[in-house]
């Protein structure tokens, strides 16, 4: 299981501008074939910092969903919203056995 972890810092004016653009994002996702998980979550104390986190089956799961037009899309969109570059982890995700 490749398991990617997201942090997102948005422009504070833009983001109900984020929520809309990532929901569509969010939506087209969970509905891929090798996807596992595709959480959207906010930090409770920094309302503008947000974290997704990504499971999918394998690698070439991964690299289907960035080809995707929902994907696409948002990170085009994403661009003028970020106060700062998207930072990504990667892990092997162990368990639950997929």
């Amino acid at each position: 299981m490749n398991v990617t972890l997201v942090e997102i810092n948005i422009k504070p004016e833009r983001v109900d501008e984020f929520m809309d653009v990532f929901r569509a994002n969010h939506e087209g996702s969970i509905k891929e074939p090798g996807n596992l998980r595709f959480d959207v979550l906010q930090d409770p104390e920094v309302a503008t910092r947000f974290f997704i986190y990504e499971a999918y089956q394998n690698d070439e799961a991964v690299l289907a969903h960035k080809q995707t037009p929902h994907y696409l899309a948002c990170v085009d969109k994403l661009k003028g919203m970020m106060s700062e570059p998207r930072q990504k982890r990667s892990f092997v995700g162990l368990l639950p056995k997929n």
